[in-house]
């Protein structure tokens, strides 16, 4: 993220990332019923996948 964000800026970006993400998550578990411990699964591969991503 750009450094020039304020800090009220930044916390509605994420807000919006986090409302966005919870959004998709439960349209995934409408359509495919799946439980929530998979939807954790799927949020960890992807959180792991930023975090190697910082490696690089």
């Amino acid at each position: 993220m750009p450094a020039d964000y304020t800090d009220e800026e930044l916390s509605q970006v994420c807000e919006d990332a986090f409302v966005n993400i919870k959004e998709a998550c439960l349209r995934l578990q409408e359509k495919t019923k799946c439980s929530n411990k998979v939807v954790i699964d799927m949020l960890n591969n992807v959180a792991e996948y930023y975090l190697s991503q910082e490696d690089k």
